[in-house]
């Protein structure tokens, strides 16, 4: 999986290759320079599966406690629970969330 991030002038942020096995997990934290920008800030989230497959997501942060959530193969109703939809497979799902 490869996770291209551009601010809003479309500069590259991050650039990252990641192999992930089978029903794994990654938790990133944020580059400095991202992490402590004030205000809301809007990002492209680019995620390329496989070499095949590509999502181009564009994401409003609009504070330190937003988190950007990456799925791959989510199943809506069992993967991504507060979905109301059901069954449907997406191969790649950009998402925010807050934390408290």
């Amino acid at each position: 999986m490869t996770v291209e991030v551009f601010d809003k002038n479309n500069n590259s942020v991050i650039n990252e290759t990641h192999t992930l096995e089978r029903k794994s997990d990654l938790v990133k934290r944020r580059p400095f320079g991202v992490r402590f920008r004030g205000g809301n800030v809007e990002y492209t989230f680019k995620v390329t599966m496989d070499k095949q497959i590509t999502n181009t997501t564009k994401v409003e942060i609009p504070n330190r406690k937003t988190t950007v959530v990456i799925y791959l193969y989510a199943e809506l109703g069992k993967t991504v629970l507060y979905k109301p939809e059901s069954g449907e497979t997406i191969p790649i799902l950009i998402e925010t969330r807050q934390s408290m």
